[in-house]
């Protein structure tokens, strides 16, 4: 009995170890057939991930400014936006107007610019960096929600300002100033009227702003309100002849050509006006002295000599003008004397213009405007300054000129003459001693001096005599050697 149950419990041992090697084959078997599952699963998986991912054209909703380019290569999407994005910028108006003007232009005369190409490439790169899987949901939410790339624009701030200060000239509107006239011995002044320009900084700012917005649109000009400098009151209250002067001139033949250049000198300064702080040129008020603008020849001073040349004469008019000016006590800016002293006035009260190096100039040194005349009458250059009166009546002006000293002529020129004998001398020009002068500026007030000081120092230049000297020599007869010959005692 004990050896049955002996044998049945051995049995029993065996069954749960076939029993137990089963389930772990079985779960062996269920363990690979996972595996094996799994694995074909991820590779599916990972296949699917990577033909979504590697391609060559942007990924499906992908957009720049709201420009589709899903599917597009990068080549293919510069072109895409180029299209709709930079041309239109060459058409799309931008205009700055003012009450009853406007101003057009487009964005690309601004510089404004889209960059094309970085905005392509943004796009292309989409989704492209980073660990497969991360990749491949960044393009299926792509695909799902879409992503808009905002595009990287421009435009060239000097470009505002460029394009703003060449529209300047013809955008400002100058003020008027009030014109003083005088005819027949009566004045009247017309009104004046207000001007405005463009204020570049400002108005820049508001087309900066615009182009901001990338959008077509109008920019109302800002301005700057300009005021007249002379207005009908002030004019009206500078009517008072403050200083005047005038020279002879002879009317003569052969002294045409310089009248006619006095005449057209004292055109150009008649009517003048100045504004208070105001510089006159004698240069720039005649302009170019040439034949095309009227001027003859006439006697002239070059190198210390007269000749003739075109414009002559019209020192007689400055130096008249320059006189009447100091009359009416204006500040002198610039004033040179003649080279050589001249008729018309005394030394050190001239007043010489040349080229670009000799002007006179002088500036109107009181608040209230100043009118220039100068006419000819019976051989005469009157000039007159026209203003306000700030001295009592009892206030007048002198100048006084002083003699310093003579300047020596320098040694001659000579030219030799081999035409001439030898030893003859004969005059060609004769020159000129020079002289120094002070001009004193003295000031009466009711007949009593109460000041004397130096207004200008005048150095006039010597010229040399120039002679013409023979070297020609004289000749022997022949006949006086023949004799000599003769006479000769021989052997």
């Amino acid at each position: 009995m004990g050896r049955r149950v002996q044998k049945q419990k051995e049995k029993k041992q065996l069954n749960i170890k076939s029993n137990i090697k089963y389930i772990i084959l079985a779960v062996i078997a269920v363990i690979v057939l996972g595996v094996a599952t799994g694995n074909y699963m991820y590779k599916k998986k990972y296949a699917e991930m990577l033909s979504t991912v590697e391609i060559d054209t942007i990924y499906n909703g992908i957009s720049v400014s709201g420009i589709d380019l899903s599917g597009k290569t990068e080549a293919e999407a510069v072109e895409i936006l180029r299209a709709q994005l930079e041309q239109p910028l060459e058409t799309q108006k931008l205009d700055i107007t003012d009450v009853d003007r406007r101003y057009q232009y487009t964005f690309v005369n601004f510089g404004a610019k889209y960059d094309i190409e970085a905005s392509a490439k943004k796009a292309f790169e989409c989704g492209r960096s980073g660990e497969l899987k991360d990749r491949y949901n960044e393009v299926l939410s792509f695909a799902e929600n879409g992503f808009d790339i905002e595009p990287e624009y421009s435009y060239d701030e000097n470009l505002v300002t460029t394009v703003l200060t060449e529209m300047k000239p013809e955008f400002d509107v100058p003020a008027k100033n009030s014109v003083l006239t005088r005819t027949n011995g009566v004045f009247s002044a017309t009104d004046e009227q207000p001007g405005y320009e463009l204020d570049i900084e400002k108005t820049a700012e508001k087309v900066k702003a615009q182009l901001e917005t990338r959008q077509a649109g109008e920019v109302i000009a800002e301005t700057k309100e300009l005021l007249p400098t002379i207005t009908k009151e002030q004019n009206m209250q500078a009517t008072t002849l403050i200083g005047s002067y005038s020279t002879s001139f002879t009317n003569g033949p052969g002294s045409e050509g310089r009248n006619e250049n006095l005449r057209l000198a004292c055109a150009s300064v008649n009517g003048t006006m100045l504004a208070p702080g105001e510089t006159f040129s004698m240069n720039a008020t005649l302009g170019p002295q040439t034949y095309a603008n009227g001027y003859k020849d006439a006697g002239v001073y070059v190198n210390g000599k007269v000749e003739q040349g075109v414009g002559g004469g019209v020192c007689q008019v400055t130096t008249t003008l320059y006189n009447a000016v100091i009359n009416a006590e204006l500040q002198i800016v610039e004033r040179s004397n003649h080279s050589l002293t001249v008729a018309y006035v005394p030394m050190g009260m001239d007043a010489a213009i040349a080229g670009d190096y000799k002007d006179l100039k002088f500036k109107n040194s009181t608040n209230y405007p100043v009118y220039l005349e100068a006419y000819i009458t019976s051989n005469k250059i009157i000039t007159n300054v026209y203003g306000y009166e700030i001295h009592d009546s009892g206030h007048t002006v002198k100048y006084e000129t002083e003699y310093l000293g003579s300047v020596p002529k320098p040694a001659e020129k000579i030219t030799e003459d081999p035409n001439l004998p030898e030893g003859e001398r004969v005059v060609t020009y004769t020159g000129k001693v020079g002289h120094k002068v002070s001009t004193y500026k003295v000031v009466y007030e009711n007949g009593v001096q109460v000041s004397r000081e130096l207004f200008n120092n005048s150095t006039y230049r010597a010229t040399a005599d120039e002679v013409t000297v023979g070297t020609k020599k004289a000749e022997v007869p022949a006949s006086t050697t023949t004799t000599e010959t003769a006479t000769t005692p021989t052997n």
